[in-house]
């Protein structure tokens, strides 16, 4: 199977126009696309010069971490993340 059959492009398939939307990586585990203004009025993703997003971890059970400082994060190239679900219209 090639990869991308296997890992679908987020981007291409859209889901990134959502702040709500729940990933997975490759290797399982589950991370929301972090947005932001940067001035303007919409939100983008934040995205470094290699074009990968940052994204922050889930707690398990796709919880999202009750205080800013327990977010784990790290960047995460847009065709490695596959969208599996979204946090809810409460948005965590």
């Amino acid at each position: 199977m090639a990869d991308d059959e296997a890992w679908p492009s987020a981007v291409r398939h859209g889901p990134l126009a959502s702040v709500g939307t729940i990933y997975e990586t490759p290797d399982g585990r589950r991370c929301i696309v972090t947005f932001a203004n940067r001035g303007a009025d919409a939100l983008s993703p934040v995205r470094n010069g290699h074009g990968e997003l940052w994204v922050g971890y889930l707690l398990d059970g796709d919880v999202q971490p009750p205080q800013f400082d327990g977010w784990e994060r790290g960047w995460v190239a847009a065709e490695l993340l596959r969208p599996v679900g979204d946090t809810g219209p409460s948005g965590g």
